[in-house]
């Protein structure tokens, strides 16, 4: 787990190490343990490293192989048999680290080496005989890979902070900052709240030419064309399973996120059984605890605590916290974020660190695979009227309201919301009257694309784990976790785990009214009962009403002197007559826009 840069002087310009120097300066945090650079005339590569597979000075990078120059950013977490097949191929090897391995692999398959890649990555081979870079991202975005191509430069890095360290302008990209601020919606493309600078996308390779500058991208990975025929239960709980033994791999010390939810739940009391195997010491875990009883599930964790032996450490952030830090963590984010509870995650990062850990498995990806939001529900309850399933619809309809958080009333409310895209437009634009329109009108296009995927379940979740939900929680993810030099592992984030997941028949997901039903029945095997039928998610949840009433003066204050909510607004409105999370990211841009000098 690292941070990786690259510079290609297009005009042939020798890169200048000293600039190499100030780029790796900026991404220090996410690799404390070692730093690299390589330099061939023209072309720079860049490394600071976090060491977690192969502790020793053999894992340095950028890490030389024949022609071949990496850097990589990740974990390959079944590197031990690639490497044994490329070792009955021929292969020697001269380190025990996944990075050797992808280098092997490459040179035995080339491109074709992803397929047998289980991991999240985001690397660089440089080819010095043929003049060639080959990049490449994970298949579902665990990894950041920033990258811009102008005229006289093309470079990449794990964070934007990065790219910006050469001397490029901060330029606002309006159609992002409108969506995010009308919609909600970021990071669902490969653009980026700036101009200029994208985001290679999830599953996708890119190529640079050096002889020719020219860039070619390209898919590798569908998740589309990965269905699993006649998929049961019991074949994506052992692929779940499979993942999380798999993320236990390590050379340093792991502990687990436990907010008291069901999928923290299962990980922490799976790690906690695998982690017996080879280890007397108990398995840590970290909780946050909120300062509103409402949304406290403290008192879920004590549990799984208490069956499994855990070392846990508790972190409870107060509102002093959160107003003394919390703009140290968006300048982490390097752009605006969805909601306070980025600051609960950020918090049990720090606490991590504190505790010593490096590595840290982490529930995201959950909801997204085995539909545990509630507003999945509209989406289920249509496909069983087109099915002309009427009694079970009904049936659905009645335990739904039961056995969830939400009333008949908000129930009907959610299914008219998610259901009715001209409804759902008017309310946010009302809501947004102080928006200019031709900003509203940019703000409600990312809508069309959503409503296309709510047709059924399955373009739902492709739509929710490929771009509006899942990619944006994984970069909060990544963000929150590498400033603290913390590893964050994501076990339901895996290959096998979603191409089952989301194969299983919704029935499987949605029943009795329950969401997540497959991963309750599995809960109920190993976890209190409590837990595994709860109906009320949080997840870190901050306590944003509170936060964010006694933090509007300071709120206010910024958003007053935005020159760019100036230029989104017909006048800059009254954040407390505002819904919470509306001031959240009229605040969130106007940070922004103060601490990375936007224009």
């Amino acid at each position: 787990m690292c941070g990786i840069s690259g510079i290609v002087e297009k005009t042939g310009k020798r890169i200048d190490p000293m600039l190499m120097n100030d780029v790796l300066e900026t991404m220090k945090h996410r690799g404390p343990d070692d730093e690299g650079i390589f330099i061939n005339n023209n072309v720079g590569l860049g490394h600071r490293r976090l060491s977690i597979i192969d502790i020793s000075e053999l894992g340095h990078q950028p890490m030389r192989y024949k022609q071949y120059m990496i850097v990589f950013n990740g974990e390959i977490y079944n590197y031990l048999e690639v490497r044994d097949t490329l070792i009955d191929k021929g292969h020697i090897f001269m380190t025990a680290t996944d990075t050797e391995v992808i280098l092997h692999a490459y040179e035995e398959w080339g491109a074709g080496c992803l397929e047998h890649f289980n991991g999240m990555w985001a690397f660089c081979i440089y080819d010095e005989e043929k003049r060639v870079m080959f990049c490449s991202r994970d298949r579902f975005g665990i990894k950041p890979f920033y990258y811009v191509n102008s005229k006289d430069r093309f470079m990449f890095a794990s964070e934007i902070k990065g790219l910006l360290k050469t001397g490029m302008a901060a330029q606002t990209n309006m159609d992002v900052i409108s969506t995010y601020l009308i919609s909600g919606y970021a990071n669902y493309d490969n653009q980026t709240f700036y101009n200029g600078v994208f985001q290679l996308s999830p599953g996708y390779n890119a190529l640079y030419y050096m002889e020719t500058n020219e860039l070619e991208i390209t898919s590798y990975y569908c998740l589309r064309n990965r269905q699993i025929k006649n998929v049961t239960a019991a074949h994506s709980i052992d692929a779940l399973k499979a993942s999380i033994r798999l993320h236990m791999r390590s050379d340093v010390l792991v502990g687990t996120c436990l907010s008291g939810g069901l999928d923290s739940s299962i990980i922490a009391s799976m790690g906690a059984e695998i982690n017996s195997e080879s280890s007397s010491d108990r398995f840590i875990a970290i909780t946050a605890q909120s300062e509103m009883k409402k949304n406290d599930e403290s008192g879920f964790a004590e549990m799984v605590v208490n069956q499994y032996n855990l070392n846990w450490h508790i972190t409870k952030p107060t509102y002093e916290d959160f107003a003394a830090y919390i703009e140290d963590c968006l300048r982490i984010h390097e752009e605006p974020v969805g909601g306070p509870s980025i600051f609960m995650q950020y918090w049990v990062m720090k606490k991590a660190k504190e505790v010593g850990i490096k590595v840290l498995l982490d529930g995201q990806g959950g909801d997204e695979l085995f539909l545990g939001y509630e507003r999945y529900y509209a989406t289920f309850f249509k496909e069983l009227f087109k099915s002309w399933k009427f009694k079970t619809l009904l049936r659905e309809i009645y335990l739904a309201s039961r056995n969830s958080k939400l009333s008949q009333k908000q129930l009907a409310a959610y299914i008219v919301y998610f259901s009715m895209l001209p409804i759902r437009k008017r309310r946010l634009a009302r809501r947004m009257e102080f928006v200019k329109k031709e900003y509203i009108s940019k703000g409600l296009n990312v809508l069309n694309q959503v409503n296309k995927g709510n047709k059924n379940l399955f373009e739902m979740q492709l739509m929710e784990v490929q771009k509006t939900n899942l990619p944006r929680l994984l970069l909060h993810e990544d963000k929150n976790s590498m400033a603290h030099s913390i590893e964050a592992r994501v076990p339901f984030v895996e290959k096998n785990t979603i191409e089952a997941a989301i194969s299983l028949n919704p029935n499987y997901k949605i029943n009795s009214g329950f969401t997540k039903y497959v991963l309750r029945q599995l809960a109920n095997k190993i976890l209190p009962s409590e837990i595994a039928w709860r109906k009320n998610k949080f997840g870190f949840e901050a306590p944003d009403k509170l936060w964010l009433n006694n933090h509007m003066i300071v709120m206010q204050n910024k958003v007053n002197h935005s020159d760019l909510v100036k230029k989104l607004c017909v006048a800059i409105p009254s954040l407390s007559k505002l819904p919470l999370n509306i001031a959240w990211r009229l605040y969130n841009i106007a940070v922004w826009e103060d601490q990375y000098h936007v224009r």
